[in-house]
């Protein structure tokens, strides 16, 4: 909402008019204005921020699904890694046993061989000894019958051991050693094809379910971004109202002090009350930068030059309504002097008087401090009449 008037055409207008009694009223009425903007946008705010609440809920839900997702994914994609590591290992200990197959293999040639011709001095050497006829070995004429055909197996071979001097037992061992050896590769070949084959199978069935988490993760991360979306678009809302309430809130306290111009023109300081501290005044009664916000606002007092822990004395005699922790200004004291004059000192350190204490003018009533918004010990000292806050140095 637009103000229907520019400030500064108003400022100009009073400066021209100060002395006029239409000028307050006038004032009055600006300031009626800005109070129902600020009422009227302050509605506003609490009814975004109501409506923020529930999709923060939804955007942080969205979130934490998301995460154990992503979790999820993650966990499945390190056992998918450790186990194709493992599958990388078996095939390349397969590369190496079937190399070692082929080595085997030539060596088995080799046996083969040996074989073959142990098989041919075997059966010469049967064939000699039955030309012989037997006559040195009985043995063999027993058996001649059984080799009319020259036809020697392993069978007949043992019954010649005795007499082969060692060629039927190597022509033996090189048959074992051949069956050793062929049992052997097939044995390794077969395990690690197996267990290549089962590790081949799990890493397919991670792949699978990775790529199906990672379709959830997508439809998860699209569904967060959204609620993050809609949360900041709100907050950005909110961001702006909170900035038009603030140059509200200076104009508000532009208007105050100007109200308070026109109605409390400078006086001589001949006043009732003494100062609470020696020192100078630091910063005066008006709008001011706020030394902590940064913002403008409405000093509603003075504050005075003191060093940590010098006496505070009443600024005038009365009865303590208030000795504690008073929001923004710490530690406080405020005095009821009668005819509608309440007197406070801010950021005490130590408190020194107790609520409905009577003191006297110039009576040590606290020590002074920091507490509170402050940044550095002084006194911020204030005169208020009836509720309005007044120029401290004109009561002095």
């Amino acid at each position: 909402m637009k103000r229907t008037r520019p400030f500064a055409l108003l400022l100009a207008a009073l400066l021209m008019v100060a002395a006029s009694p239409a000028v307050a009223g006038d004032l009055e009425d600006d300031l009626d204005e800005v109070r129902q903007r600020i009422n009227a946008l302050e509605s506003q705010v609490a009814g975004v921020e109501a409506d923020r609440s529930p999709i923060l809920d939804e955007a942080l839900a969205a979130q934490a699904v998301l995460d154990e997702a992503e979790a999820e994914l993650a966990a499945t994609q390190a056992e998918h890694d450790r186990i194709a590591t493992q599958l990388e290992s078996i095939e390349s200990r397969l590369s190496e046993v079937r190399t070692e197959l082929q080595v085997r293999f030539a060596h088995l040639e080799v046996l083969r061989g040996d074989v073959e011709r142990t098989r041919e001095q075997a059966e010469a050497w049967v064939v000699e000894a039955y030309v012989r006829g037997g006559m040195a070995e009985p043995g063999i004429a027993f058996a001649a019958g059984a080799v009319a055909d020259i036809s020697i197996g392993v069978a007949y071979l043992e019954l010649l051991t005795g007499l082969s001097s060692g060629t039927a037992d190597r022509y033996q061992e090189a048959v074992d050693a051949e069956a050793a050896e062929e049992a052997k590769v097939k044995e390794v070949e077969a395990m690690l094809n197996a267990e290549a084959l089962s590790l081949d199978r799990a890493k397919n069935d991670f792949e699978t379910t990775i790529a199906s988490l990672d379709e959830q993760r997508a439809v998860l991360a699209a569904r967060a971004a959204q609620q993050s979306a809609r949360l900041a678009e709100i907050d950005g809302v909110i961001d702006q109202y909170e900035n038009e309430l603030a140059a509200l809130e200076r104009e508000e306290d532009s208007i105050q002090a100007l109200i308070y111009a026109a109605n409390n023109p400078p006086s001589s300081g001949s006043g009732n009350l003494i100062r609470p501290v020696p020192g100078a005044v630091s910063s005066g009664f008006g709008p001011r930068i706020h030394p902590i916000y940064g913002t403008s606002k409405m000093h509603n007092g003075v504050d005075m030059n003191a060093s940590q822990g010098d006496p505070i004395k009443a600024a005038g005699s009365g009865t303590v309504i208030l000795s504690g922790v008073k929001g923004g200004y710490g530690n406080t004291v405020m005095i009821d002097h009668g005819g509608g004059m309440v007197t406070l000192y801010a950021h005490q350190s130590k408190l020194g008087v107790s609520v409905g204490q009577t003191v006297s003018q110039g009576e040590v009533i606290g020590w002074i401090g920091s507490t509170g918004l402050s940044t550095a010990p002084h006194l911020h000292f204030e005169v208020r009449i009836n509720g309005t806050p007044r120029n401290p140095v004109n009561y002095w």
